[in-house]
């Protein structure tokens, strides 16, 4: 009888690493990402890219390199100047736009002063951002959402703060279409999104407000 048992459990041990390897860890979901440095310059000057700016809807199956994403979310609202401030204008200088990242393997919100990706979502959020396929078929896509419990105006009403939050929006929309030219990264901003699945993927609180879409790709030529 005791050799029978020794043989159960020599034959489990072995098996383990497959069982492993078939079911992750339970909880398992995506891990903060430390991006690399942004760049200090690039092959383009701002008048060729202006010129070149345009909205893409059709990418290649090649993911995102993260060198060009740490370059498009630095240039997003990124932080350049002493005190945190950013690359995007905002009311009284004040941080209530957040840009989640969303791919085929999790979302993550970014850090701008520290920058990099912290976890926020499992994998599945991507197809559901909106109607619009195209959409899914980016590389990455980043969710432009504003914290109406951050914008400022005590004497403002909820009207004229939520403009203020699409105006800065726009300015970092802008700057992801500079950026993205100059580093040969399609994009698009997108209007048409589900608020629902975007609230109940991101985990967003009753104050966040989802903006914008915008898919990150290399065009298909």
């Amino acid at each position: 009888m005791e050799r029978t048992h020794a043989r159960w459990i020599r034959r489990i041990a072995m098996s383990l690493p497959i069982i492993l390897l078939a079911f992750p860890a339970f909880g398992a979901g995506p891990q903060d990402i430390a991006l690399p440095k942004r760049p200090a310059s690039v092959q383009s000057d701002l008048v060729s890219a202006l010129e070149k700016r345009k909205s893409v809807r059709d990418y290649r199956s090649e993911k995102l390199g993260t060198q060009d994403l740490s370059a498009i979310l630095w240039a997003a609202n990124g932080v350049n100047r002493d005190y945190g401030r950013r690359t995007a204008p905002a009311a009284f200088g004040n941080d209530y736009l957040e840009i989640y990242v969303v791919s085929d393997e999790g979302a993550w919100r970014y850090d701008a002063m520290a920058h990099r990706l912290t976890a926020a979502a499992p994998a599945g959020l991507k197809e559901r951002l909106t109607s619009q396929r195209f959409v899914g078929r980016a590389s990455h896509v980043l969710v432009l959402v504003a914290d109406s419990g951050k914008i400022p105006g005590l004497f403002a009403g909820s009207e004229d703060r939520l403009r203020w939050a699409h105006a800065t929006a726009g300015a970092i929309a802008q700057n992801v279409y500079l950026m993205g030219t100059a580093r040969g990264v399609g994009t698009c901003l997108v209007a048409g999104i589900d608020e629902g699945a975007i609230r109940k993927g991101l985990n967003l609180s009753n104050t966040a407000i989802p903006l914008y879409v915008m898919p990150l790709g290399y065009e298909e030529k």
